[in-house]
């Protein structure tokens, strides 16, 4: 049957609400703000670690006495080809579109060119939630391990500063330190990693413990004595702040966005936390670390020659035959690089 409408009926049409859910990229905006295009797949990075040398004492007569050259240490990374795509057939712009009227009067071509603009934000936000994902993995493992279609790979950061609590030691347990735990962190990461970090970020359990903690709520108690507070508001981007612990100087922060994980069971997906219920990651917001893009192209038709962008994407549409079908294509070649070496802590705590 036709798809009719009859005119002549009285009708209301209720505005259609999109139920699409918002794009988080708490991580990739605070910590890898250190945006760069190369004109190249390949990114190299020369990481320099200083050290706490003092100058040495000389008598006057013998002379200055010469420090040996500070090294650096090259890496190379190969950004990974995030590459989705979109088929819209032509059919769907010769239609009402939701939400408009009978009388809008605006033609196909029009239709066309906003669904477009939809179609192309769509294959943006699915690379953002991409990038927000690896810039998870290398703050919570040290690591992104890359699998796809065709690859197969692990970029590891070497990251030092990552702990494990076991035993009574884990939070929750008879033996647990939180506040020990988290004064002895904030050193660690100033010893190694030359950065006063200011925040930690819990996951759901963690957060639980810590907020639960006898300790922590008998300092807190103290009237004598300012340990810090607990007084949680939400903050955009999918974060919210819990509080204060004076000792340690750190805000607690948890980041509510998930991810749907078809790697490791395809047939059943699992929705997953980008910061896993049992860590926390411990670290400042001044690490500006990198976030890189390779280059990108593409083969183009008409022109029948390569097109090559240094751009963080490459968007692209084309027609396809038999049906006939618009296929819009968007690539990008990102890699957060957390570049200043354990300048951040992760720890698994229970």
């Amino acid at each position: 049957m036709a798809n009719e409408i009859d005119i002549y009926q009285p009708r209301h049409l209720a505005e259609v609400v999109r139920s699409a859910p918002p794009v988080h990229t708490f991580l990739r905006d605070t910590f890898f703000t250190n945006v760069k295009t190369f004109a190249e797949e390949q990114v190299d990075i020369d990481l320099v670690k200083g050290d706490r040398e003092m100058a040495a004492f000389v008598h006057p007569k013998l002379g200055a006495e010469t420090m040996e050259l500070e090294g650096y240490e090259t890496k190379s990374y190969k950004p990974p080809m995030v590459n989705p795509d979109l088929v819209t057939t032509a059919e769907n712009y010769l239609k009402r579109a939701p939400g408009e009227t009978l009388y809008s009067g605006r033609t196909p071509e029009q239709r066309a060119a906003e669904q477009l603009v939809r179609e192309y934000k769509r294959l943006d936000d699915a690379i953002s939630r991409r990038e927000e994902w690896m810039c998870a993995q290398a703050l919570t493992t040290g690591a992104i391990h890359v699998v796809g279609k065709g690859v197969d790979e692990e970029i590891d950061f070497n990251l030092t500063n990552k702990i494990v609590l076991a035993g009574t030691e884990r939070w929750g347990q008879s033996g647990a330190d939180i506040l020990g735990n988290l004064e002895d962190w904030v050193d660690m990461v100033y010893t190694n990693g030359f950065a006063n970090v200011d925040r930690i970020i819990c996951g759901r359990q963690a957060l639980k413990l810590l907020k639960n903690d006898k300790g922590i709520l008998e300092k807190m108690d103290n009237r004598r004595y300012q340990a810090g507070e607990f007084n949680a508001r939400d903050l955009p981007n999918g974060v919210r702040y819990h509080g204060y612990l004076t000792d340690s100087g750190l805000e607690v922060y948890s980041y509510k966005e998930v991810y749907v994980d078809r790697v490791t069971d395809p047939k059943h997906p699992a929705v997953r936390r980008l910061i896993p219920d049992n860590k926390i990651v411990m670290i400042s917001p001044d690490v500006d670390f990198m976030r890189a893009y390779g280059m990108c192209s593409y083969f183009d038709e008409a022109s029948k020659r390569l097109i090559t962008a240094e751009a963080e994407r490459l968007l692209h549409a084309y027609i396809g035959h038999k049906p006939e079908r618009k296929i819009l294509e968007a690539c990008a070649r990102p890699l957060p690089i957390p570049d200043k070496v354990d300048s951040w802590l992760v720890a698994t705590v229970c």
